[in-house]
């Protein structure tokens, strides 16, 4: 098999996950980043931003669940939601399970948002909702100027280089903080359990005596790299251990057990 027809993605000199392309759906430098969607016979359409795999048909619930439902929970009344990246639309669409009022969607790359319409629909389905709000923007500068507070904030963001360095900054977590409630809460994905841990712990070091409550847990997404990827969750309130999980919200994975089984609260 020639090597163009695989897409490889190193994470170590002797591991890479490897992925067949049937067919390459679309290739293209947008003015952030590479992005290409291809299909493979297992995954289904795959999303590569930089080189790195955001999303597939297949497994992207895994993630889209335990980066949205943990602060929804936890705070106390979820009504305004601001999610920071996520512009292929699985995070939105599980906050929408919820009954919140709004939910502002805030993606610096407006590419990520028409590939994911044009190639993922049941992930990008949410968009239309009336309750969703989608601005294209860069994140900081929102937060920067808006007057909005928001009693959850979720940061779906990519790695911590390029685009989305700037998301991984005691600097950008002050900022949040001032942005939420009273009873607000915020989530984030900080990378994989095994192959970036010394960077999750001294990044998690770095912000948590911001909060009254900071934990990181843990859920699967087979095609990230280690399989066990990790999440923070940060409140000014003392909010998280004690919360209570609505049974009515339906999930292919994600749950109460799970979450309060992987909390925290240093690595």
């Amino acid at each position: 098999m020639k090597d163009e027809f695989w897409f490889k993605e190193f994470h170590h000199k002797g591991f890479y996950i490897g992925f067949k392309k049937k067919k390459v759906l679309k290739e293209f430098k947008s003015k952030y980043q590479k992005i290409e969607v291809f299909y493979n016979e297992f995954w289904g359409n795959v999303l590569i931003l930089d080189g790195l795999v955001m999303i597939t048909e297949k497994d992207e619930f895994f993630y889209h669940e335990a980066i949205a439902h943990p602060p929804l929970f936890v705070s106390e009344k979820p009504k305004r939601v601001l999610i920071i990246g996520g512009g292929d639309g699985g995070t939105l669409r599980e906050v929408l399970k919820h009954n919140v009022e709004s939910a502002d969607l805030v993606e610096i790359d407006e590419a990520v948002i028409n590939v994911s319409k044009e190639f993922f629909p049941d992930i990008a389905a949410s968009f239309t909702d009336k309750r969703a709000n989608i601005i294209t923007e860069d994140g900081v500068r929102f937060l920067e100027k808006t007057e909005n507070k928001y009693d959850v904030i979720i940061v779906d963001s990519s790695e911590p280089f390029g685009p989305s360095s700037v998301l991984f900054t005691r600097k950008f977590y002050s900022l949040m903080k001032d942005k939420i409630s009273d009873s607000g809460v915020i989530s984030a994905q900080l990378g994989s359990y095994l192959f970036h841990k010394k960077f999750i712990s001294e990044f998690f070091k770095e912000i948590k005596d911001l909060f009254k409550d900071s934990y990181l847990y843990t859920g699967i997404t087979p095609t990230y790299p280690g399989g066990l990827w990790t999440y923070g969750i940060f409140s000014k309130k003392n909010l998280i251990k004690d919360s209570v999980w609505k049974k009515d919200i339906q999930t292919k994975y994600y749950n109460e057990l799970i979450f309060k089984g992987s909390l925290k609260s240093e690595i």
